[in-house]
């Protein structure tokens, strides 16, 4: 019996997997959060028609500042607040928020 073998290499035994964006690639914009937020379907339904009507360039609610804040949804309470670059989170009536809540705003 004979084996015959050849040094020059034929097709590869498997083709090679397609490589994913690196996070740190600099073609890929956004870095892929390591987490995904599971919420029921009827909230999600929810948050979305309340960021959906978000609208941007909005005052700040505290009374005597007219800093422009960032429209937020606060995602436990379902309801609208402002992110403002002075008093940080806001109610709509100026309140403060107090803790760390978990936000939502639209993508514009």
């Amino acid at each position: 019996m004979t084996l015959a073998f050849s040094l020059t290499p034929r097709r590869p035994a498997y083709l090679p997997h397609r490589s994913l964006p690196s996070m740190h690639d600099p073609q890929f914009c956004e870095p892929v959060p390591p987490f995904r937020l599971v919420l029921p379907r009827d909230k999600r339904n929810r948050l979305c028609e309340l960021t959906g009507a978000l609208t941007q360039g909005r005052e700040c609610s505290v009374r005597g500042c007219s800093a422009e804040c960032l429209p937020v949804v606060l995602v436990d309470a379902e309801r609208e607040a402002l992110l403002c670059p002075h008093h940080q989170l806001v109610h709509l009536d100026g309140t403060a928020i107090e803790g760390q809540p978990l936000v939502a705003t639209a993508a514009w």
